[in-house]
C-alpha cells in the first residue's frame, strides 16, 4: 500500500470520527419567547410585488413597511418600531398576504399557512371569523372576518409576536395613540362607541376604498387595529 493511500485512509477515518461527535438528535433552535413553534414552521404567503425579480431599491431596504405615500416615519418610542416591523407584502391595505378582500376562506387559509379555527355565523347572518390557532397568551392574535361569502377584514388585538401583528406605519397594540397621528397625515378621530374616554382612529387607504382602524383604551393606548372594506371594517362588535 502506498504512502498516499495510507494518508487518504487516515484522513477519511478522522472525518468519520468528527462526524460521530455531532449529536444527530440535537433539537432545533427554540422559537422566540411567547411564539408557539407552530407559527415558526411557515410564514404567511405574501403578495407578489410589482417588478418582482428586478433589483431592489437599496435606499428603501432599511425601511420595511413604509410604502411610497403610505405613511410617515413612525413616532419615536413606538413599540411597533422595534425588531418586528410592518411587512407590506403581508399586512396589506387590500388584503392579507396573497389573499385579497373579496376572496374565499380557502384563499385566506392558504395565505396564512397555519391552523385557523372557524366560527359559526349567527342564525340568519353570514358573518363569521377565522381565528388564529393556537392563540397568543393574551387576546386572539389575528382574526379574519368573512361576510356574504367573501373575505372582508382582519384584526389584531395582541402585542406583536410576529410580522402579521404589525400595522402600516409600524404601529402595534400597546403603542400610544399619538403614534397614529404622527405616522399618518389624515386621521379621523371619534369617541369609542362603548368605552368611556377611549377613542377610535381611522385612516383611509392611500388607494382604494379600504380603511385602517385603531381602537384605544381610556389611557390612550392602542388595544386593537383592523384593516378592511366598508362597512365591515367599522363593525365595532365584530360579527356580533
Amino acid at each position: 500500500m502506498t504512502r498516499f493511500s495510507i494518508f487518504a485512509l487516515t484522513a477519511s477515518a478522522a472525518a468519520l470520527a468528527l462526524a460521530a461527535c455531532g449529536d444527530p438528535e440535537a433539537p432545533s433552535p427554540a422559537a422566540p419567547d411567547g411564539v408557539p413553534e407552530e407559527w415558526e414552521q411557515s410564514a404567511p404567503v405574501t403578495a407578489p410585488e410589482a417588478g418582482e425579480g428586478e433589483a431592489a431599491d437599496e435606499e428603501t431596504d432599511d425601511v420595511p413597511g413604509l410604502g411610497e405615500g403610505e405613511a410617515l416615519p413612525p413616532a419615536e418610542g413606538a413599540a411597533g418600531a422595534g425588531a418586528i416591523a410592518h411587512d407590506p407584502s403581508v399586512v396589506r391595505w387590500d388584503g392579507f398576504g396573497a389573499a385579497s378582500f373579496g376572496e374565499s376562506e380557502e384563499a385566506v387559509r392558504m395565505s396564512w399557512g397555519r391552523p385557523l379555527t372557524a366560527g359559526e355565523p349567527a342564525e340568519g347572518a353570514s358573518c363569521y371569523m377565522l381565528l388564529q390557532d393556537p392563540q397568543p397568551p393574551e387576546g386572539r392574535g389575528i382574526a379574519f372576518m368573512f361576510e356574504d361569502d367573501g373575505f372582508r377584514r382582519y384584526e389584531v388585538d395582541s402585542e406583536p409576536l410576529i410580522t402579521a401583528h404589525v400595522a402600516p406605519g409600524n404601529i402595534s397594540v400597546g403603542d400610544e395613540a399619538d403614534a397614529v397621528t404622527a405616522a399618518f397625515e389624515d386621521v379621523e378621530e371619534a369617541p369609542h362607541k362603548y368605552v368611556e374616554g377611549a377613542r377610535t382612529l381611522s385612516v383611509d387607504a392611500p388607494q382604494g376604498d379600504t380603511r385602517l382602524v385603531f381602537e384605544t383604551d381610556a389611557d390612550g393606548r392602542i388595544t386593537s387595529w383592523r384593516i378592511g372594506q366598508t362597512p365591515q371594517v367599522d363593525y365595532v362588535e365584530g360579527c356580533g
